[in-house]
C-alpha cells in the first residue's frame, strides 16, 4: 500500500523508561538509532515501555502499543488493535500492523511497522526524550555494532577512562544461537555475561578486556580492547564532553528512576547524603542496581538492604536516616501503610507514580497478607508497653513480670527487651530464684 493511505502517528501514551530494559543488554531494541543522522539532537529515539501511538490506515483507527516480549522479557513487544481485532504481543511493530490489517481488509499488504508510527516528528520525539540525562551511542567495528549504554563512573579530576559500571553490548553467534554480549566493568574485573532469549546460558570474568574475550573463544580475530570501545575515539569524546559538564553545571540534589545509570548524578547524591553516614565499604550503588534489575517496583527496605548487609548487622537510627533521605532523593517513595508500633518492615517504590503500588501495598496489609509480625514480636512488644505503662506501678510490674518467667529466662527477658541494668530494679534478680 501506499503511503497515501497512512496518516503519520499521533502520540497517546509516552510510556515510561524502565532501566534494565533501556540501558542493559537489549538495549538496542528499545531505541531507534540513526547512523546518517547521528548528530541529530532527536536520536536515539527511546521506545518506551507503555507507548502509544494512534495511526490511521485506510481512514480507520489503529493503536499499536509496546509491551515486554512473552518470550524473553528483556526485548519489547507490539500490539496491533484496531475494529475489534487484536494482533496479539508480535516480535515487531511491522507484524503486528500487517497482522491486524490483513485480518480485517483481507489484503496480503505489508507494513514496516516503525516507520508509521512518526516517532522522528520533533514534538514526538522531544516528548520521549523528557527526563533522559544520558543518550546511549553506537560504535561500528568491522561489521559488528557495539552499543554503550553507560560511561561509569565519571568525575572532574579523573583521565578520560570509562568507570567502574561502563557497559556495553553487541550481537553476535555463541555456540550457533544469536546471542547478546553484555560487555561491563564490575569494580577491578571486565565481565562479559552472554544472554539467549533474556536468559544468562554464560558468563566470563578477568583483568583484561583480551582475557575476558579470549575465555569466550567468540571473535578472536579482534582484540578484547577494541570490543570494548573504552578506547575508542566517539567514547573518549563522551567521557571528556561528561567531564566539562560536571565541571560546568549545577547538578541537581533530586534524580528519577530514569537517572540510575548516571554515575555523575548518583555519585554526586552520595556524597550529598550516604558518604559521611556509612561505611566506605559498603556496596550501596547494588541497592539500586539490584532494585532496577527486578520486575516489581516495591521493595521491603531490610530485606533488599541484606544483599549488601551482613544477616547480623545492626543499623544505626543515623545511618537509616541517610538511607531514607537518599531514597527519597533518587525518586523513591515510602508507601508503609502503617507506623512502627506495628512493625519495623519498610516498604518502598521507584515508580514515577508511586499511588498504585501504596494501594497494592495497602490492601494486602488490610487483608493480613503482608506477614509484617511474628507472634513472638507481637508478645514481646505488648509485654514492653505493658511494663513501660502499667498503672499499678511496681507491684503491677512485678506481677506481669511473674507471668512471663513462668515461660522465659531472665537472660531471654534482658535480650528481647533489651533492658539496662539501671533500669532494672533489684527485686527483677529474684524471678529465676525459686518461690
Amino acid at each position: 500500500m501506499s503511503k497515501s493511505h497512512i496518516t503519520p502517528g499521533k502520540l497517546v501514551a509516552t510510556g515510561i523508561i524502565v532501566p534494565e530494559l533501556h540501558y542493559d543488554p537489549y538495549l538496542r531494541d528499545w531505541w531507534i538509532f540513526s547512523k546518517e543522522t547521528a548528530q541529530d539532537k532527536h536520536y536515539p529515539i527511546p521506545l518506551r515501555l507503555g507507548l502509544e501511538v494512534m495511526i490511521q490506515l485506510n481512514n480507520n483507527p489503529f493503536i499499536i502499543r509496546i509491551v515486554r516480549n512473552v518470550h524473553s522479557f528483556l526485548q519489547p513487544g507490539y500490539i496491533c488493535e484496531g475494529r475489534g481485532q487484536s494482533s496479539g504481543i508480535s516480535t515487531s511493530a511491522s507484524a503486528a500492523i500487517t497482522s491486524v490489517y490483513q485480518s480485517i481488509f483481507g489484503s496480503k499488504t505489508k507494513y514496516a511497522g516503525l516507520s508509521y508510527l512518526g516517532l522522528d516528528q520533533p514534538e514526538t520525539a522531544q516528548k520521549l526524550l523528557e527526563g533522559i540525562t544520558f543518550h546511549p551511542f553506537i560504535i561500528e567495528l568491522e561489521n559488528i555494532t557495539v552499543f554503550v549504554s553507560c560511561l561509569g563512573k565519571i568525575t572532574i579530576s579523573n583521565t578520560n577512562k570509562v568507570g567502574y559500571n561502563y557497559a556495553a553490548s553487541l550481537f553476535h553467534k555463541y555456540r550457533r544461537v544469536q546471542s547478546v554480549f553484555y560487555q561491563h566493568i564490575d569494580k577491578n574485573f571486565f565481565v562479559i555475561t552472554i544472554y539467549q532469549n533474556s536468559q544468562i546460558v554464560a558468563e566470563y570474568k578477568d583483568i583484561s578486556p583480551n582475557a575476558v574475550w579470549n575465555k569466550t573463544g567468540v571473535l578472536m580475530s579482534i582484540l578484547g580492547d577494541t570490543l570494548f570501545v573504552i578506547n575508542h575515539s566517539i567514547t573518549l569524546n563522551k567521557i571528556n564532553q561528561a567531564r566539562q559538564e560536571l565541571g560546568s553545571c549545577q547538578l541537581p540534589n533530586q534524580c528519577m528512576l530514569t537517572d540510575w545509570n548516571n554515575e555523575i548524578i548518583m555519585e554526586h547524591l552520595y556524597e550529598l547524603y550516604l558518604k559521611r553516614n556509612i561505611r566506605r565499604s559498603v556496596e550501596w550503588r547494588q541497592v539500586f542496581q539490584n532494585w532496577m534489575q527486578q520486575k516489581s517496583h516495591i521493595i521491603e527496605l531490610y530485606t533488599h538492604f541484606c544483599e549488601i548487609y551482613d544477616l547480623d548487622y545492626k543499623f544505626q537510627e543515623r545511618e537509616l536516616h541517610a538511607w531514607r533521605m537518599m531514597l527519597h532523593a533518587t525518586g523513591c517513595t515510602n508507601i508503609t501503610p502503617y507506623n512502627k508500633d506495628v512493625s519495623c518492615n519498610e516498604f518502598w517504590t521507584n515508580a514515577p507514580d508511586p499511588e498504585k503500588d501504596r494501594k497494592t501495598i495497602a490492601k494486602l496489609y488490610e487483608e493480613g497478607l503482608l506477614n509484617v509480625n511474628s507472634q513472638a514480636d507481637t508478645l514481646w512488644n505488648c509485654f514492653r508497653n505493658s511494663y513501660n505503662a502499667n498503672s499499678k506501678g511496681i507491684d503491677g510490674k512485678m506481677r506481669i513480670l511473674s507471668i512471663i518467667a513462668e515461660k522465659f529466662t531472665y537472660k531471654e527477658i534482658i535480650e528481647q527487651l533489651e533492658l539496662a541494668w539501671h533500669e532494672n530494679i533489684p527485686e527483677l534478680m529474684d524471678l529465676d530464684a525459686p518461690h
